[in-house]
Parts: C-alpha cells; structure tokens; sequence
C-alpha cells in the first residue's frame, strides 16, 4: 500500500480503467444532439437524453479503479481514496473477474498468498488490459453474469 501521491511519473499516463463510462456518455449526448437537429418530431427524447449525458459528465463524481503500467498494476483503495495498492505484474499468479449483484470484483491472488480486490463494473474494460500484461493468468468462471442464458 502507498499514498497515491507518491505514485511514479510513469503512471500519470498510463491506461487507467475510472467509474464513470465517458465515451459511451459523450456518444448518448452526441446521439441526443443529433436526434435534435434531424428528427425535430423527437426533439423532447433528443433533449432528455442529452441533459441526462451532460448531467452524468459534469455533475456525477469520477475516480480511478484501476492503473497499467508495463511493470506493474496500480489498484485504488475505494475506502480511502488518498491509498493505493501497486502490484507488480510477476508477482500475479492468477486474476478472476467475478459479477455479483451490486457491483463487479476484480481478485488477484499474488505469490505471497494474499488475494487483493476491487470493485469493477465492467469486465470488457479491465480484461483486455489484464490479458496483455498478465497473459495466461485468468482464472475462467464457469458462472455466467446473471440474466444470460
């Protein structure tokens, strides 16, 4: 565990996976805007889902899930928001991305033992990510998210 302030310059631009899914909410306010200006017989639906997507980008909080740098992975501590947890990539010997009801949880267990966690909620977004840096080491459920058949 270290304080997020002393993270390495390296990991400022590094990919990083936060809660809040910007691209898909810039393409809805996109979309909403369009649907505004092409189909006027719309323009309340337009309108909504615009003030939605804009309401969502600026007022909704962000923050950090997840890190990837080529040595290591940076995990944020969703508690304390001032720690975070780095773990290099060869200390990984498996990870598994698990759905649950509420929220998703990326576990990690690591050479010493210890299994590490954080809340996901997607797994598209953290699994290509986990593939490249740590290739071979997912743990492959046979549970399928709820709802799909």
């Amino acid at each position: 565990m270290i304080k997020v302030k002393n993270l390495p310059e390296e990991c400022l631009n590094a990919p990083k996976v936060s809660v809040k899914p910007k691209v898909l909410l810039f393409a809805l306010l996109i979309i909403g805007i369009l649907i505004m200006i092409f189909y006027p017989y719309y323009a309340v639906m337009g309108i909504c889902l615009s003030i939605i997507a804009a309401f969502c980008l600026v007022a909704l909080p962000d923050h950090n899930l997840v890190k990837f740098t080529k040595d290591y992975i940076v995990l944020f501590n969703v508690r304390d928001r001032s720690m975070c947890m780095m773990i290099y990539w060869d200390e990984i010997v498996n990870w598994q991305y698990e759905w649950h009801g509420s929220n998703d949880l990326l576990v990690i267990s690591l050479v010493d033992g210890s299994t590490q966690t954080v809340e996901m909620f997607s797994k598209t977004s953290i699994a290509s990510y986990m593939n490249v840096y740590a290739p071979g080491k997912e743990i492959k459920t046979t549970r399928r998210k709820e709802g799909i058949q």
